[in-house]
C-alpha cells in the first residue's frame, strides 16, 4: 500500500476519534457531574437524619468559635459539637472510650505526630479519600504541589491541609536581643541558663516536632548533646503550650523554646512577645500544626462526619479555618492576608518537611534518649 495513502489514513481515524471524543465529552462530564451531586445530596441527606457532628480539634475558643460558627451557616440543619485539646489528651479520650465500647467522634483535626504516633496505630481511623465528594475537594489545582497531601501516604489516614513554618523560639524583647538568640547554638550560651522555658518534647507535638527537626539537621550524637545541654539550660520544662507563652510575655522566662502554634491566637489577644521564625544556622522545619484531618471508623454520625470533612476542605471551610489559626492552606484560592509574617515560608530558607510519617513517628533510640532526659 502507498505509504503516504496509509499515512492519510491514519492521520484521519485518530481525528475521527478525536472529534467523537470531543462530541461525547459533555454528555460524560454531565454523567460524572450527576454521579457526585446524587451522591452528596444522599450523603447530606442522612447527615440531617443524624442530626449533628462530634469533632476532636485543636485547643482555644477562637478556633472553636470559627468551627462551629463558620459550620453552622453552612449547614444550619446540623448541629456541630467541637472539643479542642491538645493531640495527647485526645488520643487519651478517644482510646478509653474505645477501650470501653463507646464510640462518640466523628472527625478528628489536630497534628500529624498525633495521628501516626496515636490515632493509626489504634486502629481508629478510616481511609480518607473514599469519604471525599465535592469536585473543588478533589480537584487536584485548587492544591499546592497539585495534590492532596497525606502524611501516611501508603495508606492515607491523615491528610494535611495546612503548612506553615513552625516558630522555633520566642522571646521578651525587653530581656533579650534579637541577635542573641537568631541561631540554634545561642541557646546554649552560659548566660541563658535557668532563663529558657522548653516544650516537652516526649508527648507529641510541637516540642516533639521541634526534637524530630534538630536530630534530622545535626544528627543523632550532636543532637544528643544539644538537649542535654538544653535540659541544663532550661528553667522549666513544660507541656501547656498556653502557660509557657504566658511566662515569656509576662517576663518570667525570657524565651520559650518550641512555643505551640496557640501562640497566634494568644497574640490576638494581646500577649506580647518577640518571634526567631527561624534560626540563621540550621534554618526551621514546615509543619501542619494542627492542620491535618481523619476520619474516624465505627463514628457515630458517618454522613454528618462527611458533610463536615467535605466542607473544611472547600475553599470556604479552609478560609475559616485559616482565619482561626492563622494557618496557611494548601488551597491555594485561600488568602494569607490574615497570616502572620512568621508563618509564611521565605524564600532562601533551609525547611524540612517534618510531617510524614517516617518523619513523625519517632524511632526506640529517640524515644529511649527523651525519656532518660526528660522523663517524669
Amino acid at each position: 500500500m502507498n505509504p503516504k495513502v496509509n499515512g492519510f489514513k491514519s492521520t484521519f481515524h485518530r481525528v475521527a476519534l478525536m472529534v467523537l471524543a470531543l462530541i461525547h465529552a459533555p454528555a460524560v462530564w454531565a454523567q460524572t457531574d450527576a454521579g457526585w451531586q446524587k451522591t452528596w445530596n444522599e450523603t447530606l441527606a442522612k447527615a440531617k437524619q443524624e442530626g449533628k457532628v462530634v469533632v476532636l480539634g485543636p485547643p482555644g475558643d477562637q478556633i472553636r468559635e470559627a468551627i462551629t460558627k463558620g459550620f453552622a451557616k453552612a449547614f444550619p440543619d446540623i448541629s456541630i459539637e467541637f472539643s479542642g485539646a491538645r493531640g495527647g489528651e485526645l488520643a487519651t479520650r478517644v482510646k478509653a472510650e474505645r477501650d470501653a465500647g463507646i464510640y462518640s467522634v466523628d472527625v478528628l483535626i489536630n497534628g500529624t505526630s498525633t495521628a501516626n504516633a496515636y490515632f493509626k496505630p489504634m486502629k481508629a481511623l478510616d481511609p480518607i479519600e473514599p469519604a471525599l465528594i465535592l469536585p473543588e475537594v478533589l480537584d487536584a489545582k485548587n492544591w499546592r504541589d497539585n495534590r492532596l497531601e497525606f502524611s501516611d501516604r501508603s495508606t492515607k489516614f491523615d491528610l494535611v491541609f495546612t503548612t506553615q513554618t513552625n516558630v522555633p523560639l520566642i522571646y521578651n524583647p525587653a530581656q533579650v536581643k534579637p541577635d542573641e538568640v537568631d541561631e540554634l547554638m545561642d541557646l546554649l550560651n552560659p548566660k541563658w541558663k535557668g532563663k529558657i522555658a522548653v516544650q516537652d518534647p516526649i508527648p507529641s507535638g510541637t516540642g516533639n516536632g521541634v526534637f524530630r527537626w534538630v536530630w534530622h539537621v545535626l544528627g543523632p550524637e550532636k543532637t544528643k548533646d544539644f538537649y542535654r545541654k538544653i535540659r541544663a539550660q532550661a528553667a522549666a520544662v513544660d507541656r501547656d503550650q498556653r502557660r509557657q507563652i504566658e511566662w515569656v510575655a509576662q517576663g518570667k522566662y525570657p524565651m520559650n523554646f518550641g512555643p505551640g502554634t496557640i501562640m497566634h491566637q494568644l497574640e490576638k489577644r494581646g500577649l506580647k512577645f518577640a518571634v526567631v521564625p527561624h534560626f540563621k544556622d540550621y534554618g526551621a522545619y514546615l509543619t501542619p500544626g494542627f492542620g491535618s484531618v481523619m476520619f474516624v471508623n465505627r463514628a457515630p454520625h458517618p454522613n454528618a462526619g462527611k458533610v463536615f470533612l467535605n466542607w473544611l476542605l472547600t475553599k470556604e471551610g479552609q478560609t475559616v479555618f485559616s482565619k482561626g489559626m492563622g494557618y496557611v492552606s494548601r488551597r491555594l484560592d485561600v488568602p494569607t492576608d490574615h497570616v502572620p509574617s512568621y508563618w509564611v515560608p521565605k524564600d532562601g530558607v533551609r525547611y524540612w518537611p517534618g510531617y510524614y510519617e517516617e518523619d513523625a513517628t519517632m524511632s526506640p533510640e529517640q524515644i529511649k534518649f527523651l525519656k532518660s532526659i526528660f522523663g517524669r
